[in-house]
C-alpha cells in the first residue's frame, strides 16, 4: 500500500465583502438578470447564438464565445462573477429533467 502525506483540509476563504455589500450585490445581479429576460426576444433576433451580458454601466456586452464575453467584462470594469449572462441559442438543445425520467429497479 502506497502512503500519502495528509495534506490539512483546504479552508475556503472569508469574503472581504461585509453581508450588507452581499445583498445588494445579489439584489444588482437579480435585476440584471430580469432585464436578459426581458430583452430575450429582442436580443435573440439581433445576436443568435452569441453570448450576452450586463455591464457596469449597465449596457449589454455581447461576443462570440464565453471566454470572449469574460474579457470583454472586466475591460469595462465589471466583476464577471456578479454579472448576469446569457447563451443566446436560436435552437437550444432538448434537455430531459432529471426527476421525470423512469427509474428501474
Amino acid at each position: 500500500m502506497i502512503e500519502s502525506k495528509r495534506r490539512e483540509p483546504v479552508v475556503p476563504q472569508r469574503l472581504a465583502e461585509s453581508e450588507d455589500e452581499i445583498k445588494a450585490g445579489l439584489r444588482d445581479y437579480s435585476e440584471r438578470n430580469r432585464i436578459l429576460v426581458e430583452n430575450h426576444a429582442e436580443l435573440i433576433a439581433k445576436y443568435p447564438d452569441h453570448w450576452v451580458a450586463l455591464g457596469d454601466n449597465w449596457e449589454f456586452v455581447v461576443a462570440d464565445s464565453h471566454e470572449e464575453l469574460l474579457v470583454k467584462l472586466k475591460e469595462c470594469g465589471a466583476y464577471p462573477p456578479y454579472s448576469a449572462t446569457r447563451r443566446l441559442e436560436v435552437n437550444p438543445p432538448r434537455r430531459i429533467p432529471t426527476a421525470w425520467r423512469r427509474r428501474t429497479p
